[in-house]
């Protein structure tokens, strides 16, 4: 009589064995030669990917905090008669803060109020 009852556990058991073993047999014949030079390949794209995400990732942090990146070289100065013919320069306005969150900083000067 108790053989008749259906035994959920047990064949859930069964089943899930038997799954793992096809899936066990089954990469067991894969063909495994070409697979180290695909992951190879695969790590190098990785690798490019990430290089190219960090520079980006630079430029856009770099364009934030207002500095410029650590790569770039200075820029060449002219030479000393080239300065001599020039007009003089205007005065460099501060640079404008680009925070969409913070407010401008209040003008620098006396308070009046």
């Amino acid at each position: 009589m108790s053989d008749d009852k259906p035994r959920p556990v047990d064949d859930l058991k069964e089943g899930l064995g038997l799954l793992f073993r096809a899936a066990k047999g089954a990469v067991e014949k894969l063909p495994t030669d070409k697979l180290e030079d695909v992951a190879k390949d695969a790590a190098k794209e990785v690798g490019r990917a990430f290089e190219s995400i960090g520079s980006e990732i630079e430029k856009v942090v770099g364009k934030v905090s207002g500095s410029s990146p650590a790569a770039a070289p200075p820029p060449a100065a002219p030479p000393a008669e080239a300065k001599q013919d020039a007009a003089p320069a205007a005065p460099a306005e501060p640079p404008r803060y680009d925070d969409g969150y913070a407010p401008e900083p209040p003008p620098k000067g006396p308070r009046v109020g």
